[in-house]
C-alpha cells in the first residue's frame, strides 16, 4: 500500500480487502499482520478501547478534550495541544451517519461528487478524511474499481466487507501528513467539530498533497437553522440550540461551521477554478414537494438521534452544565417543540448544504 499512517500509528495499516465470509456479519479492523515495529495488540487495544461517558462511547485515539477538566482545556487552547472530536462513535452514531449520508446523496441529485471525474479516464488515487462510517469511500469503491480508495478516521466503526481497492486506516487527519505519493482527488464530507482551522490542518495539506490537476471537494453544511418565512421563532429552542452550539465549539476550539469558512480556505490555500454549489435541505416536512417533503423528513430524524450526542461534551465542557441542565434546558425543549404536527408541517426551517 503507497501510503503510511502519521504519528505513532506509522506501518499500521488496517486492512480491510474482500472477505469471503458470508456470514453477513460486520467486525472491527484487524492489524496488517506484516506490520513491524509496533505492538499491534496495544495499538489495536488503544483505538478500540472507547472510553465511555453520558451513556455514549467515543473515540479513543487521541481522544483530548473529551477526558479533560475545562480548565486543562482552556489552558491548552492557546497551543492547540488537544486533538479532540466531541460527538460519539457509538452503534447509534454509526446508524445516524448512515442516514445523513443517504439524506445528502438524495439532496445532490444521486451524486456522490461534483468535480470532474470520469470513468474513462478514472483517478488513480483518492483521499476520503474523517470517513465515519466509510460509507462515501465504499461507495466511490464500486464506482471507481480499478481507482486505489485510501479513507482515514479516528476510530475503526467501519464495516469489514468492503471493494477490494478500499483501506482504511486510523488516523487524525488535523497532524501532519505523511503519504508517499500525492492523490488526484480529496474529499471531505460534513466534517463539523473536526479541525480548529480548517485552512491550515485541512486545505492547504490537501493543496500539497494532490497531483497537478488534482481536485479537493468538501461537502459541509451551515451549523444553522433558517427560515425563509419567519414562521420559526428565533428565540425559540431549536434556534438557541443552534446558537449555543456554535459557541460552545467555539470555546472548544473546534467549530461546528466548517462550512461558513471553506471557500475561503480554498482560496487562501492556492486552489483556483473555486465553484460553490448551494442546496436548501429542508428540517422537517413542510415542503409540499414530496422528494423535499421526504428529504425533510430524513434530516429532521438525523438532527434527533444526533441530538443527544451533539450536546452533551459541548454544553457539560464549554458551559459547565450537568448532563441532568442539558436533558431539560436544550434537548427536552428541542423534542417538545419539534415533535409536533405544527412544527411538522407548519414551521418552515432548513439548513444549507454547500459543495466546494
Amino acid at each position: 500500500m503507497p501510503v503510511s499512517s502519521p504519528s505513532s500509528f506509522n506501518h499500521f495499516q488496517f486492512t480491510f480487502n474482500c472477505s469471503t465470509s458470508n456470514s453477513g456479519q460486520n467486525s472491527f479492523i484487524e492489524p496488517d499482520p506484516d506490520a513491524q515495529d509496533i505492538d499491534s495488540e496495544s495499538l489495536t487495544d488503544s483505538v478500540q478501547n472507547f472510553p465511555e461517558e453520558f451513556g455514549r462511547t467515543y473515540h479513543a485515539y487521541r481522544a483530548g478534550c473529551e477526558l479533560s477538566p475545562l480548565s486543562v482545556i482552556r489552558s491548552h487552547l492557546a497551543d492547540r495541544a488537544l486533538s479532540a472530536y466531541a460527538f460519539p462513535n457509538d452503534q447509534l452514531e454509526r446508524e445516524r451517519l448512515e442516514l445523513q449520508n443517504e439524506a445528502l446523496v438524495k439532496l445532490f441529485g444521486g451524486r456522490l461528487f461534483f468535480a470532474p471525474l470520469s470513468k474513462k479516464a478514472p483517478p488513480l488515487s483518492v483521499l476520503d478524511i474523517a470517513t465515519g462510517t466509510g460509507d462515501w469511500a465504499i461507495k466511490m469503491g464500486d464506482e471507481f474499481p480499478q481507482t486505489e480508495i485510501v479513507a482515514t478516521d479516528l476510530s475503526p466503526i467501519q464495516p469489514r466487507n468492503v471493494p477490494p481497492n478500499v483501506s482504511f486506516y486510523v488516523e487524525d487527519s488535523s497532524q501532519s501528513w505523511d503519504y508517499s505519493q500525492p492523490f488526484d482527488y480529496i474529499h471531505t464530507r460534513v466534517t463539523s467539530g473536526c479541525w480548529s482551522d480548517f485552512k491550515e490542518q485541512i486545505a492547504d495539506q490537501a493543496f500539497e498533497s494532490l497531483n497537478p490537476g488534482g481536485w479537493f471537494e468538501s461537502q459541509e453544511y451551515d451549523a444553522t437553522v433558517a427560515c425563509d418565512d419567519d414562521t420559526l421563532d428565533p428565540n425559540g429552542p431549536l434556534a438557541t440550540w443552534f446558537r449555543e452550539i456554535k459557541e460552545a465549539s467555539l470555546i472548544m476550539d473546534r467549530p461546528v461551521d466548517v462550512a461558513a469558512n471553506v471557500r475561503d480556505a480554498y482560496v487562501r490555500a492556492g486552489f483556483v477554478n473555486v465553484q460553490e454549489r448551494i442546496f436548501k435541505m429542508p428540517m422537517n416536512g413542510w415542503p409540499k414537494n414530496e422528494r423535499l417533503k421526504e428529504l425533510g423528513r430524513m434530516w429532521e430524524r438525523n438532527f434527533l438521534m444526533g441530538l443527544s450526542g451533539f450536546s452533551f461534551t459541548l454544553f457539560n465542557r464549554a458551559f459547565e452544565r450537568t448532563p441532568a441542565e442539558i436533558e431539560v434546558s436544550y434537548i427536552g425543549r428541542i423534542l417538545a417543540e419539534t415533535c409536533t404536527d405544527r412544527f411538522d408541517v407548519g414551521i418552515a426551517c432548513r439548513s444549507t448544504a454547500r459543495t466546494y
